[in-house]
């Protein structure tokens, strides 16, 4: 019988002590996923409230890219799509998830990928950023904002890319990755685990200084010329699209109120959009099938309590409550995701190409900027797999969108609408009802975390994610033919 260590998830990094002042515990402590998703539903809030639209994140850091290149290297393989500019939700988004390391006094540099995991988060990086090309928009345009907005648009390019999703995962098992993939790593609770058979570190490597890797280098200075100085530059000074000559310092502001809140929700909590719609697979995959793929044990039980959905469903419902309101009471109008007709091919082309290589980076767009101020090296080193993935949509834009934009595939935009003309009732009625639905949804998800983590509500919201996911129920897992036990 193998010896476990303490298994509690520890102070440094996670559990939040009772000694310890709430104002304290907040700023250097990680939260629990659904205090993320309601930070990411306060910041979808504050940019429709202001623009009547949710928030668009692909486009603009597109338009970054075209001020670097072009400045740069007096190129316009983005630019000839994409007018150079400055996107000052993204900018914040990054600055307001490095103001959470700098609070919990610790980045994420130290923790060490092997060259395979780099890779394959480059290649997420460049399936990602064309898929959001194809889509139309990335995971958090079309989950986080259309799926609220009742989008058919969005719902296809989620149930398009589940499959694919768990596709993407097992290749990462299947080429000895699955020890990467967790919610998030915090310097305590990895060392309260080494030596533990159920919940592997393999990016913990004492002997590792990040300062010391050339490619960290590399990769810090092209997210700091490309994303950060060179848009920032001309942002301020020049008269770049979304520049402060051309909007003005109190449009700046609405801007980076969103990005901030998105940082600080997301790299408090790991919350993402491709934990949260794999979550649900977990009930019908059983736990040994993660443990022999080299999978921590504290990620299946994440999955299995439906922990990401918590905070994925909390985002959509509050969103989708404010859409609800304001529209019904003719102050704002339902967001579009998806353009004049409702479904094009691109859609169910892009979700795939989404879901794949959100799983590769370990974190969607809006999450992959979260990391970047973390300074996780899979977001660095898909950075440049976004610029490249680009690449293939605007340097062929003309063939490529008379197929996957020619011709829509319905007459309608929202569920409610489609409802409404072929099932009758009012579309006002019908919207009112998928609001219930998404609202039973979010309920199930905490119902889920209640019945397999054994917990009272209460502490499903007050404990941060290391404290539900290192807690256990008693029993045994067979691994390989060998009993194996759970921690107690």
């Amino acid at each position: 019988m193998t010896t476990l260590v303490n298994d509690r998830a520890p102070r440094s990094g996670g559990a939040l002590t009772p000694s310890e002042g709430l104002g304290k515990r907040l700023l250097t402590r990680q939260w629990p996923f659904w205090l993320g998703g309601l930070l990411v539903g306060l910041a979808e809030i504050v940019f429709y409230y202001h623009t009547d639209m949710f928030i668009v994140v692909t486009t603009g850091l597109a338009q970054m890219f075209a001020v670097s290149e072009q400045h740069l290297f007096g190129v316009d393989w983005v630019a000839r799509v994409y007018e150079p500019g400055i996107h000052w939700t993204i900018i914040a988004a990054v600055l307001g998830a490095r103001l959470v390391a700098v609070t919990e006094r610790e980045s994420r540099g130290w923790v060490k990928y092997n060259w395979k995991m780099l890779v394959l988060a480059f290649i997420g990086g460049l399936l990602f950023s064309f898929g959001t090309r194809l889509a139309a928009g990335c995971t958090t345009h079309h989950f986080m904002g259309g799926i609220p907005s009742m989008s058919i648009a969005s719902w296809v390019v989620l149930l398009s890319g589940i499959p694919f999703a768990f596709i993407a995962f097992l290749i990462a098992i299947k080429a000895g990755l699955g020890g990467y993939f967790k919610h998030q790593e915090t310097l305590g609770t990895v060392r309260a685990h080494l030596g533990n058979p159920l919940n592997p570190q393999p990016g913990y490597d004492p002997n590792y200084n990040p300062w010391r890797s050339s490619l960290r280098w590399v990769l810090n200075g092209f997210l700091i010329l490309t994303v950060l100085v060179m848009p920032l530059w001309f942002g301020i000074t020049g008269w770049i699209s979304g520049s402060v000559n051309q909007i003005g310092w109190s449009e700046v502001l609405w801007m980076a109120i969103p990005g901030l809140l998105l940082g600080c929700g997301i790299a408090k909590t790991g919350f993402g959009t491709e934990c949260s719609v794999m979550a649900p697979e977990a009930t019908f995959t059983k736990e040994e099938f993660y443990l022999k793929g080299g999978v921590p044990q504290c990620t299946y039980r994440m999955f299995r309590g439906m922990l990401p959905l918590q905070g994925f469903m909390v985002s959509i419902v509050v969103f989708n409550l404010f859409i609800m309101v304001w529209w019904l009471t003719g102050q704002g109008t339902i967001p579009n995701a998806a353009g004049d007709a409702g479904l094009y091919w691109g859609h169910i082309l892009g979700g795939p190409l989404l879901a794949m290589g959100a799983v590769f980076m370990i974190g969607c767009e809006v999450r992959t900027y979260a990391r970047l101020g973390l300074g996780y090296s899979t977001a660095l080193v898909a950075l440049p797999g976004f610029y490249i993935g680009y690449l293939p949509y605007t340097l062929f834009k003309d063939q490529i969108d008379p197929i996957v934009f020619g011709e829509g595939l319905t007459e309608y935009v929202t569920i409610p609408e489609w409802a409404s003309y072929t099932l009758g009732g009012s579309e006002a009625a019908w919207a009112v009802g998928y609001s219930v639905l998404l609202i039973g949804i979010l309920i199930m998800s905490f119902q889920a975390a209640r019945s397999f983590l054994g917990l009272h509500i209460r502490e499903i919201l007050v404990s941060n994610t290391d404290e539900l996911v290192f807690r256990s129920s008693p029993g045994r897992v067979t691994v390989t033919g060998s009993a194996i036990p759970q921690q107690v």
